[in-house]
């Protein structure tokens, strides 16, 4: 079975580099359509949108720290290693 460490080291550069790269070509592509929104005045002074963002970052918090708790709790045990 391969894992990413068995890859050799240039092709996981390379594999960094398409993702950066994917990244950067998507903003350039998008970037037009954002900056022409008129972002304040449909999600800040929106206040049924308001409450969904903020809805939506605390259940981002309470699922990031129920799993920090299940990782600091029940860690992962590796099958393939004997101890």
């Amino acid at each position: 079975m391969m894992i990413e460490k068995d890859l050799p080291e240039y092709i996981q550069y390379l594999l960094i580099f398409v993702q950066l790269f994917a990244v950067g070509l998507f903003i350039y592509l998008v970037w037009p359509y954002i900056r022409q929104e008129k972002w304040r005045e449909k999600f800040i002074e929106n206040k049924t949108a308001r409450s969904l963002i903020i809805v939506f970052i605390l259940i981002f918090i309470f699922l990031y720290g129920l799993s920090s708790l299940f990782d600091a709790f029940f860690p992962i045990e590796r099958l393939d290693q004997v101890k």
